[in-house]
């Protein structure tokens, strides 16, 4: 029912929207038809020429980066969300979407399993994760989840550090990106505490979570329980990963 209602309010925005630029273009066509002078008709058609065709290819391109965004986290289809990916680069005329671009390429990569070229990523462009809180979230949980898989359990624990400070200091700046018990069970873990981790699972609000995120967190749910010699319970989550995680990394390891 809410997934109804979210795609009711999604489709009834973007009629509203499409509504507002005909009307738009209807007045532009009223402008040039009334308008006496040639030069003021000329000039009426190029600026709402320009302008519509600068809003048809915004529209265009956050359709395409939407899809891009649907792929890789609700379909977890890295093949398609790359080629989606390099369509919006080929048509972002204005790189508008560079910033997006960059974030989704540090999801990708950690999504593929290259956790090294995922951690030179976010090296490489620190300063734009750097540049907001959010971002910076963004940053130090994607550095989490490749320091957890290559097992460096030294640089992992710093940026553990580094993400609670950031819920410790200006929390109410914060949207939520992910779940503060996420951090916690991992945190878990990785000290061996596996029934604090599993507790901590138990507190996700999985209604908030995407296929993506749902594959991780059941990833380390299912090797959480292995530890603690549920072996059946284990293998059993493992299999819903490697369903819902379709081409992740994750999924091909089971």
């Amino acid at each position: 029912m809410n997934n109804l209602v979210w795609k009711s309010i999604y489709v009834l925005k973007k009629g509203i929207l499409w509504l507002i630029y005909l009307l738009f273009a209807l007045y532009i066509c009223y402008l040039v038809i009334t308008s006496h002078s040639l030069s003021a008709k000329i000039i009426f058609g190029c600026i709402g020429g320009i302008a519509l065709s600068i809003v048809v290819l915004f529209e265009y391109l956050k359709n395409v980066y939407e899809k891009m965004i649907y792929a890789l986290t609700v379909e977890c289809d890295l093949e398609k969300a790359v080629t989606l990916k390099k369509k919006l680069e080929k048509k972002d005329l204005f790189n508008g979407f560079k910033q997006s671009i960059i974030i989704f390429d540090s999801l990708i990569l950690l999504d593929e399993g290259k956790y090294e070229p995922c951690l030179e990523h976010l090296q490489k462009n620190q300063h734009f994760f750097r540049s907001t809180l959010d971002y910076l979230f963004i940053y130090y949980h994607t550095q989490m989840y490749c320091y957890s898989f290559l097992k460096e359990e030294e640089k992992l624990n710093t940026c553990l550090e580094n993400l609670f400070k950031l819920k410790n200091t200006k929390k109410n700046q914060m949207n939520g990106l992910f779940s503060w018990h996420e951090l916690n069970s991992l945190n878990y873990f990785h000290q061996n505490r596996n029934k604090k981790c599993l507790a901590e699972l138990e507190l996700i609000d999985r209604n908030r979570l995407n296929n993506r995120e749902m594959a991780y967190l059941l990833y380390l749910k299912g090797h959480c329980l292995l530890k603690l010699k549920e072996t059946s319970e284990g293998y059993r989550i493992l299999k819903k990963v490697k369903t819902i995680g379709n081409t992740l990394a994750i999924a091909q390891m089971i």
